[in-house]
């Protein structure tokens, strides 16, 4: 290996608004000025824009979204062989069948991989065998996977898929720019009822997030006319969650769409909820922790390794929407433990979910591997 930055490719089959594609900014942001990177992604917004503009048309290869096409495959290699790149780090399942089927053919590349979640529990039971065989095939190909939990890497070791030494955690983490906190002065610029106590999710409107339960929460808790529940984001299941509130009669739920303004939002919030029916680690419950939010939710992989139970907020079964209520109440009820889970919520967010820390992991990981001449 030469002194010359080295090339690295990220493939992901999504660059919309999510956790992954903005994984993938991050990394790119903070890591352009010290590998030579390049991109194999959708040209969607906001992210597939952004990194065109941000890398080149020349970096940036086209491909699908979250379809795979042989065609694009072999454009794929193509232009990893005319890039002379060295290392590959898929993103997503659909970003590992390009990356790793990649390898087949170009057996000299790295490649990493970083699932963003564990997603079979939901899948029949012929779908999960199948799933399984799949990533153990592929793992053949994958020389290590950074998972971005310990939930999730035990996963992957319990059904076998990837071996101790094949795998590491790097948890998601961000950086966070300071507000204004004044939470009056924020719900008027954002036209929030300042006598309201607020329920905040952010989330992408599909069957992972689970909407459908938040929204049963919320008809649980709408005899306390002061509780507001705000769902910020977009999705497939878009209509049906409108359509479900209407069913319902429910006038304590508002969908406000995208915002690009997040932070505010969750400052000007009481409580972050989240349903989700699985996770990898979700950026939305570390920028709420963040903002030093109490946090419920749903007690599955990622989530718990955010929410500490008692602590920061209050992990609950999805069998149980009762106890989610019960948990909003009793945050709300008492002013010290708001207090107190607020406090734990900063405090856990700076030990653990820190930019620069995830941004050195990365770093060594790149650096540490090595290449046969």
């Amino acid at each position: 290996m030469n002194s010359e930055k080295k090339k690295i490719i990220y493939v992901s089959v999504r660059s919309d608004f999510g956790g992954g594609p903005y994984h993938i900014d991050l990394l790119i942001k903070n890591l352009k000025d010290e590998f030579d990177i390049f991109i194999a992604a959708p040209l969607n917004e906001p992210f597939g824009i952004n990194w065109q503009r941000i890398l080149g048309k020349d970096k940036f290869l086209i491909i699908p979204f979250r379809s795979f096409k042989i065609k694009y495959l072999l454009k794929f290699i193509r232009f990893i062989k005319r890039n002379n790149i060295e290392i590959l780090h898929a993103h997503g399942k659909g970003g590992s069948i390009y990356g790793r089927i990649a390898k087949i053919f170009l057996p000299r590349i790295k490649v990493l991989y970083t699932p963003n979640g564990f997603h079979i529990l939901h899948y029949s039971k012929p779908m999960q065998k199948f799933y399984i065989f799949v990533e153990r095939f592929l793992g053949r190909y994958t020389d290590l996977i950074i998972n971005v939990s310990k939930g999730e890497k035990e996963n992957f070791l319990n059904n076998k898929i990837i071996k101790e030494s094949d795998s590491v955690v790097v948890y998601n983490a961000i950086n966070i720019d300071k507000i204004n906190t004044n939470r009056n002065m924020l719900r008027g610029k954002m036209n929030l009822l300042p006598d309201k106590f607020i329920i905040i999710s952010v989330v992408r409107f599909n069957h992972q997030k689970n909407l459908k339960a938040t929204i049963n929460i919320a008809e649980r808790l709408s005899v306390n006319t002061d509780i507001f529940f705000l769902i910020i984001g977009e999705g497939e299941e878009r209509k049906e969650i409108e359509d479900l509130i209407k069913q319902k009669n429910l006038t304590n739920v508002l969908l406000t769409g995208y915002k690009t303004n997040i932070n505010e939002f969750l400052a000007a919030s009481d409580i972050y909820l989240s349903t989700s029916l699985w996770e990898g680690l979700p950026y939305s419950l570390i920028e709420a922790v963040a903002n030093g939010l109490p946090v419920v939710a749903s007690d599955v992989t990622g989530n718990n390794e955010i929410v500490e139970h008692g602590k920061n907020g209050y992990l609950f079964n999805l069998n149980n929407l009762d106890d989610a209520a019960g948990y909003i109440l009793n945050i709300k009820n008492s002013e010290i433990e708001r207090k107190t889970l607020s406090e734990n919520s900063i405090r856990i967010f700076k030990e653990k979910f820190q930019l620069d820390e995830m941004i050195k992991e990365t770093k060594k990981i790149y650096n540490n591997l090595s290449f046969k001449d």
